[in-house]
Order: C-alpha cells, then sequence, then structure tokens
C-alpha cells in the first residue's frame, strides 16, 4: 500500500506540448520550485517531444506521453482517445493527490481523467481570453465541460477572469487569481555585461535597440509593429528593431513588408532564442504589440531586465505595466500611437532608465517566481 504521505505530495502537471510558450514556462518554473522540495511532480504531455523536455528530466521530473506528434491533431484526431486511455492509465498508476492541467482541449482531458480517477482536487488553468472558443468552436463545449468537472479554475489576470466568467458562466467562487510570476535573479548577471552583449550580436554603441519578443503568429501584431518601426526610424535613424521568435507561418510575410517599407537594414529576425535575459540587456525598450493576451510573460522579463515597455491595452498589460510610470499602454492596431511612445522614450533616456527601475521593483513586490509558487502551494493545500 501506498505511503500516504507521499500520496499526499503527488502531483500530475497536464499540458499539450513542452514547446516553449507563456504557459509551458510558468508551468516549468512552478515545477522547478515544487520538486523534491516537498513535492512528487509528474507530467503528461500529449506530444512526445519539446524543447522544455530536457530541462524537465534534468529536474528528475518523470515525463508519460499522449503519443501525438505534431499535427495529429488534424490529421489524426482519433489519436486523443488514446491518449485519454493512456492518461487515465497514468493517474491509476500515480495517484496524485492533484492534478493541475494547463491550455485547451487538455484541460477537458484531465479533469474527466481526474474525476474518473477519483483525484482529490482537480485543477484547469485559464491562461488566456477565450478567442479561441471562437477560432476553433469545438473548444468551447471543452472548456465548459472542464470547467464543470473542475475543483477550481486558476486564472493569471483580472481580465482573463472576467473573461472566463462572461463567456462561460463560471461561479467566480470556483476561480484563483495567481498571476504570472518570473525569477528575476535570471536577469542579474545580464544587466552588468549589457555593453559586452550588444557588441557580440554587432549592435553599434550609439544605436537603441528595441525588442519585441513572441512567436511569429498574426494576433501578436508583428505587421502594427513594423509599421510602426517604419515611423520610429523616420524620427530616429539608429533605432534598431530586434523580432525574437519563432516562425509559426508568417515569416516570411513580415519580411517581405520590412522589404517594401525600406527598412530591413533597421530590423532584425533573430528566430527562436534561448538567451532572452541577454537579448533584453542588450536592448533599450521592450514593446508588446499583441492582438490579445491573457498575461505576458515577456512584459515581466522585460520589466526584470529594466526596461521600459510599450504595450497594447489587451488582455492584463494594463495590470503588469503601469501607464506613464513604468511604460505606456496603447491601442491594439494602433500603429502611428505605439510608434509616438517609441519615439517618446527614445528621445528621453533619463526617462526611460527611470521607468525601467519602476518596472523592476514593481516585479520584485507583486511578480516575483517565489510569489506565484507560494499561492499555489496555498490553492494545493486545500486538498486536504
Amino acid at each position: 500500500m501506498a505511503n500516504p504521505l507521499k500520496r499526499k505530495r503527488s502531483i500530475l502537471f497536464t499540458i499539450g506540448s513542452l514547446d516553449i510558450g507563456g504557459a509551458e514556462s510558468q508551468m516549468t518554473a512552478l515545477i522547478s520550485q515544487l520538486h523534491g522540495k516537498g513535492y512528487s511532480c509528474h507530467v503528461f504531455v500529449l506530444q512526445k517531444e519539446g524543447s522544455l523536455k530536457r530541462y524537465m528530466q534534468e529536474l528528475g521530473v518523470p515525463i508519460y506521453s499522449g503519443g501525438l506528434v505534431k499535427n495529429d491533431l488534424l490529421r489524426a484526431p482519433w489519436k486523443l482517445i488514446l491518449a485519454q486511455l493512456r492518461l487515465i492509465r497514468v493517474l491509476l498508476r500515480v495517484r496524485p493527490v492533484i492534478v493541475h492541467c494547463f491550455l485547451p482541449l487538455v484541460t477537458c482531458m484531465g479533469a474527466l481523467a481526474g474525476r474518473l480517477t477519483r483525484v482529490p482536487l482537480v485543477i484547469t488553468s485559464r491562461r488566456g481570453l477565450g478567442t479561441h472558443q471562437e477560432r476553433y468552436i469545438v473548444l468551447k463545449p471543452l472548456d465548459l465541460i472542464a470547467d464543470w468537472l473542475s475543483h477550481r479554475v486558476t486564472v493569471n489576470s483580472r481580465a482573463v477572469w472576467e473573461d472566463t466568467v462572461q463567456r462561460d458562466h463560471i461561479g467566480g467562487d470556483k476561480l484563483v487569481l495567481i498571476y504570472n510570476g518570473v525569477d528575476i535573479s535570471n536577469f542579474d548577471s545580464s544587466r552588468t555585461s549589457s555593453r559586452k552583449i550588444r557588441e557580440r550580436l554587432g549592435i553599434g554603441a550609439t544605436e537603441k535597440t528595441i525588442i519585441i519578443i513572441g512567436n511569429l503568429i498574426h494576433y501578436k501584431g508583428h505587421e502594427d509593429l513594423l509599421i510602426a518601426a517604419h515611423e520610429v526610424i523616420r524620427h530616429v535613424p539608429w533605432a534598431l528593431f530586434l523580432l525574437v521568435g519563432e516562425d509559426r507561418g508568417i515569416g516570411r510575410r513580415l519580411q517581405k513588408i520590412t522589404t517594401e517599407l525600406g527598412i530591413e537594414r533597421r530590423v532584425r529576425f533573430l528566430g527562436l532564442r534561448h538567451d532572452i535575459p541577454q537579448l533584453l540587456a542588450a536592448s533599450n525598450i521592450s514593446v508588446v504589440s499583441s492582438h490579445e493576451e491573457g498575461f505576458s510573460n515577456v512584459i515581466l522579463e522585460s520589466m526584470a531586465a529594466g526596461l521600459p515597455v510599450v504595450a497594447t491595452r489587451v488582455g492584463g498589460n494594463s495590470e503588469a505595466v503601469v501607464d506613464g510610470v513604468t511604460g505606456w499602454i496603447v491601442p491594439p492596431r494602433n500603429p502611428a500611437a505605439m510608434a509616438e511612445k517609441i519615439i517618446d522614450l527614445l528621445n528621453d533616456p533619463k526617462k526611460a532608465e527611470s521607468w525601467g527601475r519602476k518596472g523592476r521593483e514593481r516585479v520584485k513586490k507583486d511578480f516575483s517566481l517565489e510569489k506565484m509558487v507560494e499561492e499555489h502551494i496555498r490553492l494545493y493545500r486545500s486538498a486536504g
């Protein structure tokens, strides 16, 4: 018979993949602080591979695969039935006291399997606004089932809370607000060596660098950003834009727009990178141009690196950035407003530096990794 104390500390996390993304990174950070420190963490992932898999293995976290590969959801959706059965088997084997599920579809699968195997605490996590329900109508009923089966639903911003209540008509007593967290120590060493990092990247001493971190997806607003960049460069010729993120299908179009605007020499497409703290240290301003967000990890990372942020007024962005104090909040899909605020910060470096310091202090106080973990532990303890 299993040791009840060991069983009480076991958590099974479920997610679609271990590719680099906001939810995946937050889950990984949470596990890194829990596993072997009073909790035994396990991960069930639909897809076999992912950039974060090796890190999980280095932590000693058992990983269980649903057996899917990329694009199976479109080519062979019947594999989800096998994945659901595998998930149930894993739960029966691990016997966790908590199952915590991330992202659409997998939240429904995890909540259903958790209830069928009588897991004491079933948690699903809503990480963004429910616009996925509009893009893929099948996800709406699956979200509603996940809501119904969950004991608790975590949200990462007040905006996501309000959107979930409105879309899913879920009772507020089931929701738990836990903001994303960032480990500010990851950015300390890079800040002190920013000059060397800029030299290594070939950034001139007089160039002012604007960084945009986000996979190249249409709703991240990169087209708006490039139009804004054209206006910024017209006023500040030494501005340099760094676009960091994996191409998810629009990279060629963005490069074409850059050429048509005549700014290709002032825009660099850096692709998927694993040195984000260093890239932020080499930058002067961070921009988030998204049309939709839940709660942006990029904003927190940028503030932790001491950068002022120009972000669109969507989702939880205005809950992180204090407009006129740690950065500027601008309307979405408005390149002119975005350009105006970028130019404002480029032309006033003392203000930009001051706002960056204030943003870093705000992260320490309100959005630390430690605070995020503590709030999850408080929730997990409700399992009894």
